[in-house]
């Protein structure tokens, strides 16, 4: 058991949620306890829920059982680069840099170093 666990309270009979709370003696912390979130029973201690603490792929089998059939991995995208892979102005022989603006040497306009256009010349050095 552990905080957020959806479970049947014993003592209201109804289906909640763990809630975890701190024990307190005055202003000091004492312990912490697990209780329900309808009536406020508490339901058990941390102490208690490591002994009984399901295996870690207990989460990847109940995300598994609500998916159904579906959960099978679908086939990975080709990520290889192509001839056309980086075909954006900042790798372009007619991009000039400026530090107030970025010029594309065709036409004159300002140009967007992650954009691509028809007029595009791979730089020499790269």
């Amino acid at each position: 058991m552990r905080p957020g666990e959806s479970i049947t309270c014993p003592r209201c009979g109804e289906r909640t949620v763990v809630k975890s709370r701190k024990k307190m003696d005055g202003f000091t912390v004492v312990g912490e306890v697990y209780v329900c979130i309808l009536c406020g029973a508490e339901i058990g201690s941390p102490e208690d829920a490591s002994a009984s603490a399901p295996p870690d792929h207990a989460a990847a089998d109940r995300f598994a059982a609500l998916l159904g059939d579906v959960a099978a991995p679908a086939a990975k995208a080709d990520l290889t680069p192509d001839a056309d892979y980086g075909r954006f102005c900042r790798n372009c022989e007619l991009f000039i840099e400026h530090p107030f603006r970025t010029i594309c040497g065709h036409d004159g306009r300002t140009a967007d170093p992650m954009g691509e256009c028809g007029h595009f010349q791979k730089k020499l050095g790269k």
